[in-house]
């Protein structure tokens, strides 16, 4: 269930970045001009995604009306869907059928995800890609770890001591992203924020990315200043768990 928070709450809105990014979604997309529902069976958890002509927003939790909505019947099919083990569909609402053409081609959308979540090495290359991907990597990061701060027993008592606050995480130069800290409960963002309590600072993108892959020393990239820490530490050292939790849901 976990994972499927991760799924629906942190990996599927980066579809609004993707889209404004990616050539082949947004010849997919050009002229949607609605809704798409993904949704456990029971309704929570639930995102939205408006689709606007090229463009796409979402929504987590509540949407208004009645609109078009692909239903999972568990937490282990929603999962086998996002990772690609399983070949089935959701199940459509009637709202849905009356888009079948275009719910036709929500594979194509989806795989998007992964094109720039797990990109291939060669893909890297490209300078320009490689800053993005790390982009919404650092912003798959921040809204994951509110969905396992918030619904994963086994950190979620650390969640409850952290202190109130806001930590950004950011690349010198580069992308940036922030979760704001109050009662246990997380807000993530896109974007610096504007007075945060703790900063957690990567000295390039390359540090970055090899943060996220599980591929360097975090504590020797501290020693050296690649990565940099400052503000209110405690705010940061109960979000690392919360971080290797994430990691360990994400890996493959």
């Amino acid at each position: 269930m976990v994972l499927a928070r991760l799924h629906l709450g942190a990996i599927l809105p980066l579809l609004e970045d993707i889209a404004a990014y990616d050539a082949v979604i947004g010849e997919t997309i050009g002229g949607w001009n609605f809704p798409i529902q993904f949704r456990l069976a029971g309704g929570d958890p639930v995102t939205t995604l408006l689709f606007n002509r090229g463009t796409v927003t979402a929504h987590r939790g509540k949407f208004p009306g009645f609109p078009p909505a692909l239903t999972f019947k568990n937490a282990g099919f929603l999962n086998a869907l996002f990772q690609g083990r399983t070949k089935k569909n959701p199940t459509p609402n009637l709202p849905a059928i009356f888009k079948a053409k275009q719910l036709l081609q929500v594979d194509r959308v989806l795989g998007r995800l992964e094109h720039y979540l797990k990109p291939e090495p060669k893909l890297l290359e490209d300078p320009e890609i490689f800053a993005f991907c790390v982009q919404v990597t650092l912003y798959a990061t921040a809204f994951g770890i509110k969905e396992i701060a918030e619904h994963d027993s086994a950190v979620r008592p650390i969640a409850l001591d952290l202190p109130d606050g806001t930590a950004e995480m950011r690349v010198a130069g580069g992308p940036a992203a922030h979760l704001v800290v109050k009662e246990g409960l997380f807000e993530s963002r896109r974007g610096p924020a504007g007075r945060p309590n703790a900063i957690l600072e990567f000295a390039d993108l390359e540090t970055a990315w090899n943060t996220f892959q599980g591929n360097l020393d975090t504590f020797a990239a501290v020693g050296s200043g690649k990565v940099k820490l400052r503000g209110f530490i405690p705010l940061l050292e109960g979000i690392n768990p919360l971080l290797d939790r994430l990691a360990y849901y994400l890996s493959d």
